[in-house]
This record gives C-alpha cells, sequence and structure tokens, in this order.
C-alpha cells in the first residue's frame, strides 16, 4: 500500500473513532440536559399528573416532594447518569394500587406532555420512555 493511501486510510479510521466517541459521550443523561433538565421535565410531568382528574385518586395521599426526588433519581439512574435510585422497587412502590393499564397509560400520557412542555428532545423522549416501559409490569395489577 502506498504512502498516500495509507494516510488517507489513516485519516479516515481516525475521523470514523472521533465520530463513534462523540456519539458514545452524548448519553441519555447529556441529551434530557442533565440533572437540571431531568428536574424541569420531572416537575412538568408532575403538573400534568396533579391537573389530571383521570388519575388524581391515585395521587391522593402523596408526599409530592418526595415523589419528586424519587422521580428525579429513577430517571437519572434509569438514563445512565451519575444517581442512585433509593426509592422502593416499582412493585413495592404499586403494591395494593391495582393500577390498570388505562391508568398506566394515562400517566404515560402525562408524561409525554411534560416531557413536550419541558422541551426535551424527541430522540430523548424516545429513549426515555422505553426504558421506563420495561417498570411497566412492576406497576400494572399490583
Amino acid at each position: 500500500m502506498n504512502r498516500t493511501r495509507r494516510h488517507i486510510l489513516g485519516v479516515g479510521l481516525t475521523a470514523l473513532l472521533l465520530a463513534s466517541a462523540s456519539a458514545a459521550a452524548d448519553s441519555l443523561y447529556q441529551e434530557l440536559g442533565e440533572r437540571a433538565g431531568i428536574e424541569r421535565a420531572v416537575d412538568a410531568v408532575l403538573v400534568e399528573v396533579k391537573a389530571d382528574k383521570r388519575i388524581g385518586d391515585l395521587f391522593a395521599e402523596t408526599d409530592f416532594p418526595y415523589l419528586r426526588e424519587r422521580l428525579v433519581e429513577q430517571i437519572c439512574f434509569l438514563a445512565d447518569g451519575p444517581c442512585e435510585y433509593t426509592g422502593l422497587s416499582m412493585e413495592e412502590a404499586h403494591s395494593g394500587m391495582a393500577i390498570s393499564r388505562r391508568e398506566f397509560n394515562w400517566f404515560v400520557e402525562d408524561v409525554e406532555t411534560g416531557l413536550n412542555k419541558a422541551k426535551i428532545p424527541l430522540k430523548a423522549q424516545n429513549d426515555l420512555l422505553a426504558r421506563m416501559a420495561k417498570l411497566r409490569g412492576d406497576v400494572i395489577g399490583k
């Protein structure tokens, strides 16, 4: 291989490696705006949840400051941020509530509306909702 071809190949490989490193650096945590963005998003979600008459009964006795902190931790953790989730497991937290699929879906609608109002990018919303969806079975019908 001549020197020019090796140089071009080396430049191409370097560019590919830098592009890969840059893509990896843009974690979901960063896409959500790190801790401040997650807090803004959770605040917007909780405004929606509190106003939603369809699921208001589920939150009648909720300690919202406590819920806010646990949601921030949980989303930060799910987004591969530097947080540790200190709350109950989803199954424990929802035990005895008998949340229906419909109620769960209404909550997800409120989450989507809050994320939009917090101006979270659509890709980050979809990535977060996909990660949160894995917890669905621990919430519905418990």
